[in-house]
């Protein structure tokens, strides 16, 4: 089975290395036109976003983004057989070879700069071109229609793509180094009511990675392909490979080539064309004498491109059901600024009241759909029961806390209930509150490490540095909070808990300094949720380093004290004891000066 036949089996999944925004469109368009279900696309090796977002059809998606090609999660990695490769000449070389030592299973690569230094293009030759199909460097890429759209090759908007054609398997093999052309070509079989097998840009720099001669063998070795269509132009010596070919029988299917230049036998001097060998060098460089040879191998070598043109409606070429693509659902797409999804569907939205009867409901309701929305997807009974407790036991913790103090005082200076519970909300922080997401950092990089309890609170205090999740002003050793004797009850519902344990374990080194370093409500929250996600609902190291990304854990404060302060909102509300003044006598920086000497400073 050649490369082509392989990517028509289902060898088509891409990783982008790079950015190029229409590109990456083109081919999502054409995966959706083509009617797949998902796109080619694993994702992009680009910058430190983690994702970024694109149409496929219709609707939204977002593509996650890497910072290197060992980032790939292992469950996308097998599907990976393609590189695009969309970064500069001078980065080409380092990414690609970084790729095919990450999935040296892939089949092959695009690569998309022109001017790769000629060194890296020779050493990408001699390491890879004779294994992998590597279209380019400096191209369009390769298209197998209905299957594999790699690059910017049959256009970048679903009108290029519909007018190719692109969605119809023939028989007809386009081949040209030129990219520019390559793209010509694709259309124009199109107008000539013929189909594609498959196209590919071989690249107009010097050294191409896979040779012309390569591509040409994998047409002739590939059973849907008929027919062998060929742009070529003065300067180089590729067409005498093709002379080659066709005179040692290792290339037996027909071929139509048209070599453009004959315009430079009109000038003094040879003239530099586009590409980068486009230029005549020798006699048999011409396009003349390409033509000539070519002819008289035994291929169609038309003089003019009109009659090229001509030549390819006479093709001979297979019977084919056209596809038509339908482009109308993709021309009026305006990306949204911010998310891509509805966080809870409710349009199927539950029964709360039937038969004149209140349904009955989980008592974690609450807490269970929460969970769904901040982490976009369902979890356990257990997780949600638990979450359901830590919201009832952090509505409140009294009046003297900050955010409550913050939250009083606004309220007292007439300010609406938004404002004064923005200013309760702008405490939350390292020092309340806000420590739940950094504890659980603590007992994450705790248990990974391996390192005993003493040894582990040495090496994160050295320096002055605080443990996330230790210490109380209020309770001790011998006066306990009692919230977390209550949630610590969860990890009896587990078969292990190792999180628990370590920062157990690292209350016992603390507290034996000072009475006051106990384990706290954030770091029992920590501990025990991050047990149970584990256990119960089988988060892997991975998601659980995203949700300490995203400060997951800080919200399971966040949302129950919301109520907490907007409770002391109301009852500041309906007290309507006026401004809040500080006591002259709690002033602590007083003018002392004399008020019968002058200021003599």
């Amino acid at each position: 089975m050649n490369t082509i036949e392989q990517i028509r089996s289902g060898r088509t999944g891409i990783l982008i290395a790079g950015n190029h925004e229409k590109i990456v469109q083109s081919i999502l368009d054409f995966d959706f036109l083509s009617g797949k279900k998902e796109p080619s696309i694993v994702g992009l090796v680009s910058g430190n976003r983690k994702a970024q977002k694109f149409f496929f059809g219709p609707r939204e998606i977002l593509l996650p983004c890497y910072k290197g090609f060992e980032q790939i999660p292992a469950e996308h990695a097998s599907r990976i057989a393609w590189l695009l490769n969309l970064q500069s000449g001078r980065r080409t070389f380092d990414s690609t070879v970084a790729f095919f030592a990450a999935f040296p299973q892939a089949l092959g690569a695009h690569l998309f700069a022109e001017n790769v230094p000629e060194r890296h293009a020779t050493e990408l030759i001699r390491r890879f071109g004779a294994e992998k199909l590597i279209a380019g460097p400096s191209g369009v890429g390769l298209v197998v229609p209905g299957y594999l759209k790699l690059g910017a090759i049959g256009g970048t908007d679903p009108v290029q793509l519909s007018a190719s054609r692109l969605g119809t398997a023939g028989s007809i093999a386009v081949v040209s180094t030129s990219g520019g052309m390559t793209n010509e070509l694709i259309r124009a079989v199109a107008s000539a009511g013929k189909r594609l097998s498959f196209s590919i840009s071989i690249g107009g720099d010097r050294f191409p990675v896979t040779s012309l001669t390569d591509v040409l063998k994998l047409a002739e070795s590939d059973p849907a392909t008929a027919t062998i269509v060929y742009f070529g132009e003065l300067g180089g010596s590729d067409e005498y490979e093709i002379v080659e070919l066709i005179k040692s029988k290792q290339l037996t299917k027909p071929v139509l080539a048209y070599i453009a230049g004959i315009i430079d036998e009109a000038f003094d001097e040879h003239m530099q064309f586009g590409h980068a060998k486009a230029l005549v060098a020798r006699a048999d460089e011409s396009a003349r004498a390409k033509r000539d040879a070519l002819l008289a191998a035994g291929a169609q070598a038309p003089e003019t491109f009109p009659q090229f043109l001509e030549a390819m409606r006479s093709l001979p070429s297979t019977d084919f059901h056209d596809t038509v693509f339908d482009t109308a659902p993709l021309m009026d797409r305006h990306k949204s600024i911010l998310s891509t999804r509805t966080i809870l569907d409710l349009s199927d939205a539950p029964a709360f009241v039937k038969d004149g009867a209140i349904v009955p409901r989980s008592s974690a309701m609450f807490a269970s759909m929460s969970l769904k929305a901040l982490l976009g997807r369902e979890v356990s009974a257990t997780a949600s029961a638990f979450v359901e407790a830590v919201f009832e036991l952090l509505i409140d913790h009294g009046g003297n806390v900050s955010g409550a103090v913050n939250t009083m005082i606004t309220a007292r200076a007439g300010r609406d209930l938004v404002s004064s519970l923005a200013s309760g909300i702008l405490t939350i922080g390292p020092r309340f509150g806000g420590a739940v997401t950094e504890a659980a950092r603590t007992w994450i990089d705790g248990v990974s490490s391996g390192m005993h309890a003493a040894a582990f609170v040495e090496a994160r205090t050295k320096g002055g540095a605080v443990l996330s999740g230790i210490g109380h002003r209020k309770y001790r050793i011998g006066i306990p909070d009692p919230r977390v004797a209550t949630l610590a009850q969860f990890a009896t519902l587990l078969k292990k808990h190792p999180h628990y344990d370590f920062a157990r374990s690292v209350e016992e080194v603390t507290t034996g300094k000072n009475g006051s370093l106990i384990l706290n409500v954030d770091g029992v929250i920590a501990a025990v949720l991050i047990d149970i996600f584990v256990e119960v609902d089988g988060f892997t190291a991975e998601q659980l380093q995203e949700l300490l990304d995203i400060e997951f854990f800080n919200a399971l404060f966040v949302i129950p004290r919301t109520v907490g302060f907007i409770a002391h909102f109301m009852e500041q509300k309906r007290n309507d004891e006026g401004l809040f003044r500080l006591p002259d006598d709690l002033l602590f920086i007083r003018d002392t000066k004399p008020k019968d000497k002058p200021d003599t400073r």
